[in-house]
């Protein structure tokens, strides 16, 4: 068995708490000891790292969970970096280096600017590995726990999408305020014969998000990526977005489009940069398509609220 292509990152489930609370014991009690903080943070963890708004990950190889780490708030913009283990027997793997790139990335795709940690010199390859993902030293101040002797900090940088996935939630979330004022009636009457009517437009916008959640998959995935487009009035009038309970469609074109909301930020700055066509379109990176996405909606919107109406 290939093990470096059976590792996996997995996200907190309470399931997971004993491996949590087992990892840590483990290389806490082989080093130092345990600490009244270490027995209530780690039997306890959704009420101090969860709950507060942290996260806690871990990492797998096969079906057997073999390490962990947290982060939790320290204030509005900085997290801690806490309880990294690794499984004796699995160490030597690079699965720390693993749980801490991917917790830092969890952190600044949660919109953190700093991440800190506080360890001890007594373990010195750990603190050459955090030297190895940016942490540089800082002054140590108060500390909660006696084993700690260095403070290390790292500036996060945010995933190049997430102004725009922020900025494409909260228009979702505005618009679904606004749209639920009309009445299905409303919602259903074109404005002239071969004009959509507002159930329709929205309905196009739900087809573009369906159709353009794979287009950002598989254009990571390829430096030149081909993908065919679509006959938008064919789609509109196969779908008989009409004849939809009004409130029901807002629901789904709502769903669809915060689905692409979490996708965003999770695109990498490497993958940007591929070319994606989309049918007789001309060929443009993937970042651009993305930003046109916000783009068409916005356009769309407008032909739904006229600037003339008040809602």
């Amino acid at each position: 068995m290939n093990t470096a292509n059976d590792i996996r990152i997995l996200g907190w489930h309470p399931d997971y708490q004993p491996h949590f609370e087992r990892l840590n014991k483990a290389w806490i009690s082989k080093f130092f000891k345990l600490e009244p903080v270490d027995y209530a943070v780690l039997e306890h963890p959704y009420e101090h790292i969860i709950a507060t708004g942290g996260d806690i990950i871990f990492v797998a190889i096969s079906n057997q969970i073999v390490g962990t780490v947290a982060y939790r708030p320290e204030s509005d913009d900085t997290v801690e970096m806490t309880k990294m283990a690794v499984d004796e027997n699995f160490q030597g793997r690079k699965l720390g280096w693993a749980l801490g790139k991917a917790i830092v990335e969890r952190a600044a795709e949660k919109g953190f600017a700093k991440m800190v940690l506080y360890s001890s010199r007594k373990l010195a390859p750990a603190i050459n590995m955090y030297h190895k993902l940016g942490f540089e030293e800082v002054p140590v101040g108060e500390v909660e726990y006696e084993r700690c002797d260095i403070k290390m900090a790292l500036p996060l940088q945010q995933p190049p999408l997430a102004a725009l996935a922020r900025e494409l939630k909260e228009l979702v979330l505005q618009t679904e305020v606004r749209l639920l004022q009309f009445s299905g009636e409303e919602a259903a009457a074109r404005p002239a014969a071969d004009k959509w009517s507002r159930k329709e437009i929205l309905g196009h916008l739900t087809d573009s998000a369906l159709n353009n959640y794979p287009r950002f998959i598989r254009a990571q995935q390829n430096a030149l990526l081909e993908t065919p487009g679509y006959d938008q009035d064919f789609w509109v009038e196969a779908r008989q977005y009409g004849r939809d309970d009004w409130h029901e469609l807002v629901q789904i074109w709502k769903s669809v489009n915060l689905h692409i909301v979490k996708l965003l930020p999770l695109i990498p700055a490497e993958a940007l940069g591929n070319t994606l066509v989309i049918g007789t379109n001309a060929p443009a990176t993937l970042a651009f398509w993305a930003n046109d996405y916000l783009r068409h909606h916005q356009h769309h919107l407008q032909q739904i609220f006229p600037v003339h109406a008040n809602y």
